[in-house]
């Protein structure tokens, strides 16, 4: 993940002794010289108790004094937290309990949550059948459906937009175990926000908006902006929930200016790449108020933008364009394995057709490969 590599580089930059892990040898972030040691533990989605043995293995040969989960990892760490903290007391897991994570993880659960908190969300319904979906779909002209527990721009339906048509009605089945969230297609300008948190208090902020995406998904240009109702939304949210970790949200903004909220991803995003390491660290280790990332601030990841060049030769004007002026990601002075390294990782992708039988030509396949293997979709954690 390009925050996950963001962090290393954070943490490794501020002195820290930083021990990598991931679930394949070539990711990214284990490359860099931000992380002192690096190490693959079992899939935590697939192998969930070989994992969580490994990452016991790993704190005490290490001597680990943080657990910072980068991506879905956390809701399988958070079902053993007491696990985890046996024996060992200085331990920090920054993140919630398993069910506070849950509150918000369930897109449905999340718009009621929403709801309650007297935030804006867009109308919606839930369909849990067939039956319901196809129904539910009437409700509006302009319409757009998602998995309870999708991710990343992926297991999404809409019949308006660039994403209109990409995908059929007819392969889509919700359950009650995996209902579909239909809303009205609302217009207006994606925006994403980032923040760690102590104890329910926000101490770094971040909004962002990425004025270039891949295949119309996930962002690979990120730029800060000003938004003090974004500020507003974590600070509630954190409070209410007595937040401890890293959260992140998307909104989408009408007009009128007004933040509906889309989803909560309970980890971090991008933002993070648009505060210094000074910032971070201190906001982990040493928070001492309130910061929040001015705007004007642009992080690329540069490999990715290539490559929207090179498939789509017409864009060069608007990508060259939108990350004009931007630092990389992956890469940073001294430190450029890991760019080498998320072009090398791109080994995962087979891994992931391997395992899933994916058409090899489905277009979301290089941003489902990034987490097959670290998501959660909502099913029992033994």
């Amino acid at each position: 993940m390009p925050f996950a590599v963001d962090e290393i580089h954070k943490l490794g930059a501020s002195g820290r002794d930083v021990v990598a892990a991931d679930t394949f040898s070539a990711a990214p972030g284990s490359h860099s010289r931000g992380a002192r040691h690096h190490v693959v533990v079992p899939a935590p989605t697939q192998q969930t108790e070989e994992f969580i043995g490994a990452v016991e293995k790993v704190i005490d040969e290490h001597q680990i004094n943080w657990l910072i989960p980068m991506f879905e990892e956390v809701f399988y760490l958070a079902a053993h937290r007491d696990r985890l903290a046996a024996g060992r007391g200085d331990l920090e897991q920054f993140f919630p309990p398993l069910e506070t994570l849950t509150r918000v993880h369930d897109k449905v659960a999340f718009t009621e949550l929403c709801r309650q908190f007297g935030l804006p969300v867009a109308e919606s319904i839930t369909a849990t059948s067939e039956a319901e979906l196809a129904e539910a779909v009437q409700r509006w002209d302009h319409w757009f459906a998602r998995a309870a527990y999708g991710r990343g721009g992926l297991d999404i339906l809409t019949n308006t937009g660039p994403l209109a048509g990409d995908g059929d009605l007819a392969d889509i089945h919700p359950t009650p175990e995996d209902p579909w969230l239909v809303q009205e297609f609302l217009t207006g300008v994606n925006r994403c926000s980032w923040s760690v948190v102590h104890h329910g208090e926000v101490v770094l902020h971040s909004c962002y908006e990425h004025p270039l995406a891949i295949d119309d998904r996930g962002g690979i240009v990120f730029e800060s902006v000003d938004s003090p109702e974004s500020l507003a939304t974590a600070q509630r949210f954190a409070s209410e929930l007595n937040w401890h970790g890293q959260i992140s949200f998307d909104y989408l903004v009408t007009d009128d200016g007004v933040h509906h909220m889309v989803e909560c991803n309970p980890r971090p995003t991008a933002g993070c790449t648009l505060a210094t390491d000074e910032e971070f660290d201190t906001a982990l280790f040493n928070p001492s108020g309130l910061v929040v990332v001015p705007p004007g601030r642009k992080k690329s990841i540069r490999a990715a933008v290539l490559r929207d060049i090179l498939k789509h030769p017409r864009h060069l004007h608007k990508d060259l364009s939108a990350a004009h002026r931007s630092g990389g990601v992956y890469e940073r002075p001294g430190d450029a394995l890991p760019l080498l390294y998320s072009a090398l990782s791109l080994q995962h992708v087979l891994h992931y057709r391997k395992e899933l039988g994916i058409d090899r030509n489905k277009r979301e396949q290089l941003m489902a490969a990034q987490f097959f293997d670290v998501s959660w979709d909502g099913t029992p954690i033994a």
